[in-house]
C-alpha cells in the first residue's frame, strides 16, 4: 500500500512539474497565448447562446426551464476546459511521436508511459477560461432555481463532474490505442474530438435508443449531463450507481487496450 501512495505522489509531483513547464512555454509566446484565451472566450460566448435562446423563448427544452439550461451549459463548458486543457493536445500529438521518434524516448522515463504520453500536453490559458467561466455559469443557474445551493448538492456535483473528467479520459485513450497500429492518426483524432459535442446539450434533448447507447454503450452522456442531474434531483440512483461503476469500467478496458497497442507497436519496433 506504501508503495502504491509513492507512485502516487510521484507521479503528482512530475504533472505539477509537466503544468509549470507548458505554462511556462505558452507564456513565452505571449501573442499566442492571448489569441488562445480570446478565441476560447468566444467558444463560451458562444455555448451561452443556447441560455440566451431559453430565457428569449420562456419555454421549457425537452422538460428543462432555462436556469436549468443554464446549469447544463455551465456543466458543458467546464467539462470542456478538463478535456481541451488537459486531454486533448495529447490525442492530435501521439502519432506525431511516434513518427518522429519522441515516443521512443518517453518510454525510458521512470514513471508510466501512459501518463507521460497522455498527459505531456496541457492547456492552461484554455483550461482556465473553460473551467473558470463554466462554474460561473453553472452557479448563476443555481441560484436562480431555488433550494439547490445546498452542500450536500455541490459535493455531489464535483463528484460526478470529477467522475466524469476520468470518464473522459479512459473514453478518449481508445482512439490514442488505436494509433500504435493506423500510426497516421489525424483523422481519427478529430473524429474522436468532434465526437465531443453530443455533450453540447442536455441527455432529455436525444431520444430513447440516442439515450441508452450514450449512457451505457459509450456513455458520454455520463460526463456532462449526471453532474447536472444530480445537483438539480433529476439523478435516479441507478443513474448514481453507474456514474460511479462507469469511470471505472472504462478505465480498466481503456488500460488494456492501450497495453495490447503498445504491445504491437513494441513487436514491430
Amino acid at each position: 500500500m506504501r508503495g502504491v501512495w509513492h507512485e502516487l505522489l510521484k507521479h503528482a509531483a512530475v504533472y505539477g512539474r509537466l503544468v509549470r513547464m507548458n505554462v511556462l512555454s505558452q507564456l513565452s509566446y505571449r501573442t499566442n497565448f492571448v489569441t488562445g484565451v480570446v478565441m476560447e472566450l468566444a467558444f463560451l460566448l458562444s455555448k451561452l447562446l443556447y441560455a440566451v435562446v431559453a430565457f428569449r423563448a420562456g419555454r421549457d427544452i425537452a422538460g428543462l426551464t432555462p436556469d436549468e439550461m443554464l446549469v447544463f451549459v455551465g456543466t458543458f463548458v467546464t467539462a470542456t476546459g478538463f478535456f481541451a486543457g488537459l486531454f486533448m493536445m495529447n490525442l492530435f500529438q501521439l502519432s506525431e511521436r511516434l513518427s518522429d521518434g519522441s515516443f521512443d524516448t518517453l518510454m525510458t522515463k521512470p514513471v508510466s508511459l501512459q501518463f507521460l504520453a497522455t498527459l505531456w500536453r496541457c492547456d492552461a490559458g484554455l483550461f482556465l477560461v473553460d473551467v473558470a467561466g463554466g462554474a460561473i455559469v453553472t452557479a448563476v443557474g443555481l441560484t436562480r432555481l431555488s433550494g439547490l445551493v445546498e452542500l450536500w448538492r455541490i459535493l455531489g456535483y464535483v463528484f460526478f463532474l470529477a467522475s466524469g473528467t476520468m470518464l473522459a479520459y479512459a473514453i478518449y485513450l481508445f482512439p490514442q490505442s488505436l494509433v500504435f497500429a493506423v500510426r497516421k492518426a489525424g483523422g481519427l483524432a478529430s473524429v474522436a474530438v468532434s465526437f465531443w459535442e453530443v455533450n453540447n446539450v442536455p441527455v432529455s434533448v436525444y431520444g430513447r435508443l440516442a439515450r441508452v447507447a450514450g449512457t451505457y454503450l459509450v456513455p458520454m452522456f455520463v460526463i456532462t449531463s449526471f453532474p447536472s442531474l444530480f445537483v438539480l434531483g433529476r439523478l435516479t440512483g441507478a443513474q448514481m450507481l453507474w456514474g460511479v461503476l462507469a469511470p471505472v469500467a472504462f478505465l480498466m478496458l481503456s488500460r488494456l487496450a492501450w497495453r495490447a497497442g503498445l504491445g504491437r507497436y513494441m513487436r514491430e519496433g
